[in-house]
C-alpha cells in the first residue's frame, strides 16, 4: 500500500506543480474534474462492475458505509454540543465524510487491482453515495440554514443524476448480457485513465494554506476520519463476515482524506467553509501517513497478513 500511497502522492505533486508554474488556472482543473464525473468515473464503475464475479457477501459492504455514519453520528451531535451551529455542521461533516472516490478508488485499484477497485465501488456508490445525499444534506441544511426537513424528491434526484450512479445501475442490468470487445476495450482506456486525471486535477486544488484558529478542532477531525472511522467500519464489517479482500477496501475506503465536494455542500447550505478547506488539506496531507498504518495495525489486530 505504501507504493500505491506514494504513487498518488507523485501525482498530486505533478498536478499542484502544473498548477504553480501557471501551466493550468483553476477553470482548467474544474474542467479535468468535470471530465472525471461525467466520463471517466462512469465508465471506471460501468467497467469495475460488469467485470466483477458478484457474490451475496458483497451487497454488505454499501451497507457497512451508511451504518458506520449513522453509529458516529449520535456521538458527534453530542460532542458538538455549545458549538457555533455553522462550525459544528462543518464539524459533523468532515469527521465522516470522505474521499471515497477521488481517492478510495485509485488506492484500491493500485493496491488490490480490479477485484479491490469493483469492492470500493460498492462501497461508495451504493453506501457512501446514499448517505450523503440523504444524511450528509441534511446536516448541511439543519446546521448551516437552521432546516429540518427532508425531501424524498430532492433526494433521490440527487441520487439518480449522480453521473456514476446510473453507470452502476447498467452495469447490473447489463451484466449477463455480452458486450463488444471493442466497447469494453473502450471502457478499458477510459477507466485506465481516471486515476491519473483525478489525482492531476485534486493536485491542482491543492492550496497549501492552514487556518491555525481552527488547529484543536482540526485535530478532533483527523481523530475521527483518519482512525475511529475507519475502526468502526471495520467492526462492522467483522461483524457482517465480509471476505478478506472486501476487509481491506473497507480500510482504505473508509480511511480517506475528507471528501473535497464538501466544500461545495458548505458553501450551498451556509456551513463554516474555512474549516472544511482546513480539514481537506490537513487529512489529505496526513493521510500518507496514517493510511497505511491504520491499514497494518488494523489487520494485524485480526490476525491477517
Amino acid at each position: 500500500m505504501i507504493q500505491s500511497i506514494l504513487t498518488i502522492l507523485s501525482l498530486l505533486g505533478v498536478g499542484y506543480t502544473a498548477r504553480i508554474l501557471g501551466l493550468f488556472k483553476s477553470q482548467d482543473v474544474a474542467f479535468l474534474n468535470k471530465l472525471v464525473l461525467y466520463i471517466f468515473m462512469p465508465a471506471t464503475v460501468f467497467y469495475g462492475v460488469y467485470n466483477l464475479k458478484l457474490e451475496n457477501t458483497l451487497l454488505k459492504l454499501p451497507l457497512v458505509a451508511i451504518i458506520s455514519i449513522l453509529v458516529l453520528l449520535p456521538f458527534l451531535i453530542f460532542i458538538t454540543r455549545g458549538m457555533d451551529s455553522k462550525l459544528r455542521g462543518a464539524f459533523i461533516l468532515t469527521g465522516v465524510f470522505g474521499n471515497t472516490a477521488f481517492l478510495g478508488y485509485p488506492v484500491s485499484l493500485l493496491s488490490y487491482g480490479s477485484e479491490g477497485l469493483a469492492r470500493a465501488i460498492l462501497y461508495d456508490q451504493l453506501g457512501f453515495t446514499i448517505a450523503l445525499t440523504t444524511i450528509g444534506i441534511w446536516i448541511a441544511k439543519y446546521y448551516g440554514r437552521g432546516e429540518s426537513g427532508f425531501s424524498l424528491k430532492e433526494t433521490l434526484f440527487g441520487i439518480i443524476t449522480y453521473p456514476p450512479f446510473p453507470a452502476l445501475i447498467l452495469a447490473f442490468l447489463l451484466k449477463n448480457v455480452p458486450l463488444p470487445e471493442f466497447f469494453l476495450k473502450a471502457l478499458s482506456y477510459l477507466s485506465n485513465a481516471t486515476v491519473p486525471v483525478i489525482m492531476i486535477g485534486i493536485g491542482g486544488l491543492l492550496k497549501l494554506q492552514l487556518n491555525r484558529r481552527y488547529l484543536t478542532l482540526l485535530s478532533g477531525t483527523v481523530i475521527l476520519k483518519l482512525f475511529i472511522f475507519p475502526i468502526v467500519n471495520l467492526a462492522l464489517a467483522l461483524l457482517f463476515r465480509l471476505d478478506l479482500l472486501s476487509l481491506k477496501v473497507v480500510i482504505i475506503e473508509s480511511g480517506v482524506p475528507v471528501m473535497i465536494s464538501s466544500v461545495v455542500l458548505g458553501t450551498e447550505y451556509g456551513l463554516d467553509v474555512e474549516f472544511i478547506l482546513s480539514a481537506i488539506l490537513i487529512t489529505t496531507l496526513l493521510v500518507i501517513i496514517t493510511l497505511p498504518g491504520i491499514n497494518v495495525i488494523l489487520l494485524k489486530l485480526i490476525s491477517i497478513d
